[in-house]
């Protein structure tokens, strides 16, 4: 197969690649031939962008396939048009949107395809809280990125039902959806080298559950190797929303709502295999908003990566703080953070706001499940505890500001604080704290201070918003820092006016951990909100049964 190729490439007059009078352009792979696209850039320098937007790296899911872990793509002869948009994996609802067969990548570079580029690869992994989620380079260009002689790879894993079902046994374990992202590793890691990409330098970068995806990466032993570097913004494994603990109880619901009425695993998972995608896919979404709405939602969701049980091919086992705490990860520079008030996104906070109520008549509710505290009065004593640290004597209902910074705190803000600081136990980690309220992302008439879930990727990638000079150089910023770490390991490996001479320090076997304060100006700070992560350390000790799985 692989000679076959090379004739086919040697016969168009092409080594590792060609570009045609057509703005096409060919590159061998280890299945075969791919066809991309070149043409001009948006940004202002107006460069030459190289693109492959549907490229294979496993067998559609379809069919016997669904609910299964990936399969290695099959080699194919000729050549396979990669130039059009691949549809995202099926999610949400009346209709469904995207498709099963959806294991896809896009590779993005600036440069000719050719092995000798040995750039650095940045990949990215979507977040979309594990029930949603794409890469629609269309809406957020990755251009800025690429203005640094960075190659960018996204990759599509299947989310929700489809990604994350589990009977919490062999029959079905669960985490196809990181499967997904690992066979994509693998490929990137074996065919990168023929875009331009050095598969020795290969950082992985995601955002929200995107995030939470490479936290997993990093533990799971068959990643080794694989990637180099870690960028995580606003997940962690460490996060309630990264581990689903009622999946077994939600996937039987739906089978008997599909009536498949048995209790048997292997039944069950024949008989979903059957079921028409559509009703398939629009009783899972109806399950998993109903889940969200009479399960408290601090506690997680419905489907996302689960502790799997003991089986050979098993990826997550065990509690991942404690894994954590063992130093059981890659040892791999991370840089990592979060924004300074990550549910002011409205969904979040319109969500939360139908628990206020609940949380005000029953405050053992604002404890977290993970710290198996036994006992209603000591629950309730220790709930009345927290909300008298967050609302004082003022309900919770009528204290919006106050419960976006309970939220913030509890879902994003302490898991991430404590994933770094045990992350700093073994390796290098560069800690941000990102508090620049602009409008890339789109939001505007911003009513609370504060900068909301999401924001941070308008500084990334180009939404297409206005915005002025400031706007600008906070984003210039970002991206140079961002790959800057992709390339040497560290975000500022020289002083440079842009960043205005910052040297971000590292942090190293520490407690308390060193900050980018990324806003008009850059400046190093010590731990952010220290006040409230100390009562959560202090509540934990005192009240917690560890091991935990989250934090």
């Amino acid at each position: 197969m692989l000679i076959l190729n090379v004739l086919v490439l040697v016969l168009l007059g092409v080594a590792f690649c060609s570009a045609y009078e057509d703005r096409s352009i060919l590159v061998e792979t280890s299945n075969g031939v791919v066809q991309g696209s070149y043409g001009q850039r948006s940004t202002g320098n107006r460069k030459l962008l190289y693109w492959f937007r549907g490229i294979p790296f496993a067998e559609p899911p379809v069919g016997d396939l669904r609910f299964e872990a990936p399969v290695a793509k099959k080699n194919w002869t000729g050549i396979l048009d990669a130039r059009k948009k691949q549809p995202e994996c099926i999610q949400g609802a009346n209709p469904p949107v995207g498709s099963e067969d959806c294991l896809y990548l896009k590779v993005y570079t600036d440069k000719k395809p050719h092995p000798k580029n040995n750039l650095p690869v940045l990949v990215w992994i979507y977040g979309g809280a594990f029930f949603g989620g794409s890469v629609d380079f269309d809406d957020h260009s990755p251009d800025y990125l690429l203005d640094q002689d960075v190659i960018i790879v996204a990759i599509h894993y299947r989310v929700g039902l489809l990604g994350f079902l589990s009977l919490g046994d062999t029959v079905a374990p669960g985490n196809n959806g990181i499967r997904d992202q690992i066979m994509a590793l693998k490929w990137i890691k074996n065919n990168i080298k023929n875009f331009g990409g050095d598969p020795d330098n290969i950082t992985v970068f995601g955002q929200s559950a995107g995030a939470a995806s490479i936290a997993y990466l990093l533990q799971i032993e068959e990643t080794k190797g694989l990637f180099s570097k870690a960028i995580l913004n606003s997940g962690s494994s460490l996060s309630t929303w990264a581990l689903a603990k009622r999946v077994s109880e939600v996937t039987k619901v739906i089978a008997k709502e599909l009536k498949i009425s048995t209790k048997s695993s292997e039944q069950i998972l024949t008989g979903l295999k059957k079921i028409n995608i559509e009703d398939l896919q629009n009783v899972a979404n109806s399950k998993m908003v109903s889940e969200l709405i009479s399960n408290n939602p601090l506690q997680g969701v419905a489907f996302a990566p689960v502790a799997e049980p003991d089986h050979e091919n098993a990826i997550i086992t065990g509690r991942s703080h404690e894994r954590l705490i063992n130093g059981e990860f890659h040892h791999v520079p991370i840089l990592m953070g979060y924004n300074s008030l990550e549910a002011s996104f409205n969904s979040l906070s319109a969500l939360i706001r139908l628990w206020l109520i609940k949380f005000d008549i029953n405050a053992s509710l604002l404890v977290p499940e993970d710290m198996r505290v036994s006992g209603a009065f000591r629950r309730r004593s220790l709930g009345n505890k927290i909300k008298k640290e967050y609302f004082g004597s003022s309900s919770i209902a009528s204290s919006t500001e106050k419960t976006m910074r309970f939220v913030s705190d509890t879902v994003f803000e302490r898991p991430t604080q404590e994933a770094m600081r045990l992350y700093s136990q073994k390796t290098k980690v560069y800690a941000y704290h990102f508090s620049y309220q602009g409008p890339l992302w789109g939001r505007v008439n911003r009513t609370v201070d504060g900068v909301g879930h999401t924001e941070d990727l308008g500084y990334l990638f180009d939404f297409g918003h206005k915005g002025s000079h400031a706007d600008y150089k906070t984003r210039n910023r970002m991206v140079k820092l961002w790959t800057n770490f992709a390339k040497t390991g560290n975000p500022t490996p020289t002083k440079e006016a842009l960043l205005q001479h910052i040297v971000w320090p590292a942090n190293v076997g520490s407690d308390h951990l060193k900050y980018l304060e990324i806003d008009t100006d850059l400046r190093v700070i010590s731990q952010p909100n220290s006040k409230k992560i100390d009562f959560w350390r202090d509540i934990y000790k005192g009240y917690g049964k560890p091991p935990y799985s989250t934090y």
